[in-house]
Formats: C-alpha cells, structure tokens, sequence
C-alpha cells in the first residue's frame, strides 16, 4: 500500500540505464541527490588521484597503475547502477512531499551538469598528467616503433629537469598542430656539432633533440632547438603496439630507454 495517493515508484531498469550514462544519474532520477553527488565526486576523484599517483611509480609500474585507477573507477560506476537499481526497485519514492522540478528537470540538468565537469577532469588529466600517444612513423626506431601506444607522463618534468637520453614528446616548431617524438641530445649550455661541422650552443630555455633512426628523422637538424615550454612530456611506456602482423604482444609494457 502507498504512503501517498499521489507517489510516484521509479522504474528500476530506467534508474539502472542512466547510472549507466553517468555514475549518480540514476540517483538523481530516485531522488537521493546528494548521494548522486557523493558517487559522482568519489568516481572523479579516483581517476584524477589514481593518475597523479601512477606516474609516481616506476616505469614498469604505469600499466599496472593505470589499470587499477580504471578498475577502481569502473567499480564506482558499477557500484551507482547497481545502487540505484536496487533502489528503484525497493523503495516507493514520494515526490509530492514537496514541490519538485520534474525528475527529467534533475537529470537534464544534472547530464549537463556533470559532463561539464567530467569533460573539465579528463582536460585536467590529459594537460597536466598522464596521456596516451599512438606512434605513426619509424623515426624513433628500434627503441619506439610505429604502431606503438605510448604513455606519455606529463608531470615527469615538474618534479626533475630533462636529461641526455631522455624521449620527449613535443610541439613541432614548424606546425604546433602535429606532435613529435624524439630523444633529447643535448641540453641548455651544452655544445653541439652541426652537419656542416659548425659548433654552437643549446641556448637557455631550450633542448637538441634527434630521432634514433637517423635517415628517417625530421629533427634539431633540420628544425633547430625546441624550447622546453613546448616539451609536452616524458615517453615512458608502451601499452599496447601493433603492426602489419596484427598485435605484438611482447611490446606491452617496454620501458622507453636508450638504444
């Protein structure tokens, strides 16, 4: 028997499909909007955290730390739908308590609301963390192959200055709307020898770059310095690579090193 002539029950599987849309929505459309909230907090503060401490680990540990940062957000996600199944299912909701907005009214609303600021976490986490790069051309073989996925971690020099050897992702100098892939040579105050046998100085602010496979790189020799405001990141691991042959397995988890 209903509480109230005039309640509402909520549809379970349409609670079940919008937390499937969004971690929290399908509390939104029960009612619990503040238990919504906390799934939704607690879903993108696992990813933001569970990146800035993955690439704290050492190089043979990204994928695994990635991996569970992933799992751990996943069982959120999976813990909002089955919450707010259950519920649906099990509670008869009173919405004519007090005057409320329509629950389309809180879920539109919260749809809009919430993939601005999942979209904002995912800029965050791509610009000032950890992203995935696929490699498409052979300049940095034998080391990086094309066909590579590669993370790239983007706090690497915040917490230590480059060094000789190290493979950087940058902005091409000559079109800042393609990305680069090459392995620091040189750096600041460091004296390098060009191809006509001329020397020079790295300048301040600035590092030489050069591509393993040599006859196959466009680089410092023919673009000059990349300015460090341009290094986008350190290149520390292959994920997942694949070529003409289908998957090379034997590639997940490469540590970027030297040749």
């Amino acid at each position: 028997m209903k509480q109230f002539e005039n309640s509402r029950e909520r549809l379970p599987w349409i609670a079940a499909v919008l937390g499937l849309v969004m971690p929290g929505m399908g509390q939104i459309y029960n009612g619990e909007m503040l238990k919504g909230l906390s799934l939704f907090v607690i879903f993108l503060v696992t990813l933001a955290t569970g990146f800035r401490l993955t690439v704290l680990l050492p190089d043979r540990g990204l994928i695994a730390g990635a991996l569970f940062t992933l799992i751990a957000a996943t069982g959120i996600y999976v813990l909002s739908v089955v919450a707010a199944y259950r519920s649906a299912k099990q509670a008869e909701m009173d919405f004519m308590e007090k005057p409320h907005p329509p629950w389309v009214l809180h879920v539109a609303l919260w749809l809009l609301g919430s993939v601005v600021v999942t979209g904002f976490v995912n800029d965050y986490v791509k610009t000032h963390i950890i992203e995935a790069y696929k490699i498409v051309g052979a300049s940095m073989e034998p080391v990086v192959l094309k066909g590579d996925r590669v993370i790239t971690d983007k706090t690497a020099y915040q917490r230590m200055p480059p060094k000789r050897g190290d493979v950087i992702v940058f902005v091409y100098p000559d079109d800042r709307s393609k990305i680069y892939i090459k392995r620091i040579e040189a750096l600041p105050g460091d004296i390098i020898t060009r191809e006509d046998g001329q020397k020079e100085t790295v300048p301040h602010g600035s590092v030489y770059v050069l591509g393993d496979n040599r006859g196959q790189s466009t680089d410092s020799r023919n673009f000059g310095f990349v300015p460090l405001r341009d290094v986008i990141g350190k290149v520390r691991q292959v994920y997942y690579s694949s070529g003409e042959a289908g998957a090379r397995w034997s590639r997940v988890g490469t540590v970027i090193g030297m040749p």
